[in-house]
């Protein structure tokens, strides 16, 4: 198990229990938020034939299954998550797919032993911003590249560039609060939103020629209001501060996010544009 060896307790408890299933629930809808800026990683990771990739925090697989694909024939990917939910999820995607070169392994990737110069290619979507120390896990990550290794990730930038979030969070707010765990630097959604910290953690980890790209993308978060605001309601950290509200705030809460989400709807759906995503490259 990934908790025998972590020192992220409180998050891999989060992922292997509400925020596990949560994701689980809402795979394709996480799939579609984040898929831009996962296949702009995909990309600039510039996968060859036959090399080996680890991805991590792959969650339900999507991510791992594609690379696997593109580094067919005689290549493989490993995804590794802290999550026995998601890692469920990705195994069934993988098999339904054929992706028979894709593996999953439950591990903290800040810890594990994956074997020194082992992969070609790390890469991750959303998935590294999580360390409790991350100057340990990138330098882990490291280790088990081989040298001149290729290292590509995603991670969301700060709340006023996360558009979706804030469209919603700013009118809950004056009556629930806002969830705990997200800011800045701090274990979590936004942990590599400065771009200075996160480029001084990679060079201190050994990896060289860092270049951080502003992405800015759009976000699909529902086919209509409703939809989206029954989304936003299931995500753990909204859910809970609804769950501690009284009902008249709740009730306030919800009718206030429903009135903020309306401007956004449209014939595609409820879509934010305004969403900022670090796309981070380096090399071992």
């Amino acid at each position: 198990m990934a908790s025998a060896t972590t020192r992220n307790a409180d998050w891999i408890k989060r992922w292997a229990t509400d925020d596990g299933r949560h994701y689980v629930d809402e795979a394709d809808r996480y799939d579609n938020l984040n898929g831009p800026g996962g296949n702009a990683m995909l990309d600039v990771a510039d996968l060859q034939s036959g090399e080996r990739v680890l991805d991590v925090g792959c969650g339900s697989g999507a991510t791992t299954i594609e690379a696997a694909r593109r580094v067919q024939p005689r290549g493989a990917a490993v995804g590794v998550d802290v999550s026995p939910p998601l890692l469920a999820l990705a195994r069934e995607r993988a098999a339904a797919a054929g992706a028979g070169a894709a593996e999953f392994i439950e591990a903290d990737a800040q810890v594990h032993p994956f074997g020194d110069g082992r992969f070609d290619v790390v890469i991750s979507r959303h998935g590294l911003m999580y360390f409790d120390d991350p100057d340990a896990g990138f330098a882990n990550l490291a280790r088990a590249l081989r040298s001149g290794g290729r290292l590509a990730f995603t991670a969301p930038q700060g709340l006023n560039r996360n558009e979706w979030i804030m469209a919603a969070g700013a009118a809950a707010a004056p009556h629930i609060g806002m969830p705990q765990g997200i800011s800045p630097g701090a274990p979590g959604p936004l942990g590599l939103a400065d771009p200075d910290r996160t480029t001084h953690i990679l060079e201190g980890a050994g990896f060289t020629e860092v270049t951080l790209e502003d992405l800015t993308l759009p976000m699909r978060i529902g086919d209509n209001v409703e939809d989206a605001l029954s989304f936003i309601r299931s995500i753990p950290f909204v859910r809970d501060l609804l769950a501690a509200a009284p009902a008249p705030k709740q009730n306030a809460a919800v009718d206030a996010v429903r009135t903020a989400l309306a401007p956004y709807a449209g014939p595609d759906g409820v879509v934010t544009h305004n969403n900022g995503v670090w796309l981070v490259t380096a090399r071992r």
